[in-house]
């Protein structure tokens, strides 16, 4: 009897920490899977309105890796403006593939969440890049992948992309 007792008190102080616990502002999810079967990588990026950041990555191309920070307080408005911006509001729920890929394919989902509200944006064959040459995404959504991968790269301490590496600034056709 005690055991079940014991078991209730858990459950329900679970329940309410639970009920507690923020809610995240957006979760950015990516499958990126490369020409062969052996090639896949996933991350999870996670952004709370208190600027915590949680982000995870697994895959055959790097080690399983969990990281946390903290955005400074004019990085989570930059973002929380991007998120409540109209043309980031009027994105479709799924944006189809705009290129025929053969040497990788990316596949992201967006949930933002505003005031009660959720948004749903899922991409199929996301490749930015495509922007320099052709407005094949809305500029906006361009914006909030840069901002999502430097998040990243900075929770895993990475250095900075340099030259070709870095498709954001032709993406947003911005000179280097």
């Amino acid at each position: 009897m005690r055991f079940q007792f014991l078991a209730t008190i858990f459950f329900l102080s679970l329940f309410a920490f639970a009920k507690d616990a923020p809610r995240p502002i957006l979760v950015s999810h990516n499958d990126i899977k490369g020409p062969r079967l052996d090639q896949v990588h996933t991350e999870e990026l996670k952004i709370f309105p208190d600027g915590r950041v949680s982000y995870k990555e697994q895959g055959n191309d790097r080690k399983i890796g969990s990281f946390s920070i903290r955005l400074t307080p004019q990085k989570l408005g930059q973002l929380t403006k991007l998120i409540d911006s109209q043309e980031i509001r009027s994105l479709p729920a799924e944006i189809p593939s705009q290129i025929r890929t053969i040497d990788y394919n990316w596949d992201k989902k967006v949930d933002l969440y505003r005031k009660g509200s959720q948004q749903t944006v899922a991409i199929r064959n996301f490749y930015p890049l495509l922007n320099s040459h052709r407005p094949a995404y809305p500029k906006a959504l361009i914006e909030l992948e840069c901002m999502l991968q430097d998040i990243q790269r900075r929770a895993a301490k990475r250095p900075a992309p340099t030259g070709d590496e870095d498709f954001c600034p032709e993406a947003l056709g911005k000179t280097r």
